[in-house]
């Protein structure tokens, strides 16, 4: 497990959009933009079951996210790693992410309007590190 700096723990905390890069069967690359969760070992992404990102990661196994502001100061951090589809993500979790990115009201109410909805997760494990914008900018494998 990577030690990581203090700010880059808080950032990763924080409610930062992440783009989600996969590749497609054919070679080609699959960008999204996610919410994710990082639970100190692995991020996890929920998706609704027949997204391009699930196909993607469920025939090759590997994915990058790159978690960055769009303010200044920028800062990034860039994980790229093994990637595997999860089971069914619950409501409690969902509504738990959502309400760190939209609020409580808004949170609830997006669980609400897609709480019958097929949402799995999909789990990065970091092998490499980039961070870009801190005090202890560094390139980690592991």
């Amino acid at each position: 497990m990577t030690l990581l700096a203090p700010e880059v723990e808080q950032f990763l905390a924080n409610a930062n959009i992440a783009a989600l890069s996969t590749v497609r069967p054919d070679g080609r690359p699959h960008v999204t933009p996610v919410w994710y969760d990082y639970d100190g070992h692995e991020f996890i992404v929920s998706t609704f079951r027949e997204t391009q990102k699930l196909k993607n990661v469920s025939h090759k196994g590997f994915a990058s996210l790159l978690i960055y502001t769009q303010e200044v100061p920028y800062r990034m951090v860039l994980v790229q790693g093994t990637a595997r589809v999860g089971s069914t993500i619950d409501n409690v979790w969902r509504e738990r992410v959502a309400t760190r990115y939209l609020g409580e009201a808004g949170g609830r109410a997006y669980v609400h309007d897609t709480a019958d909805f097929d949402v799995v997760s999909i789990h990065i494990r970091p092998l490499k590190w980039t961070t870009e914008g801190f005090a202890t900018d560094r390139e980690v494998q592991g």
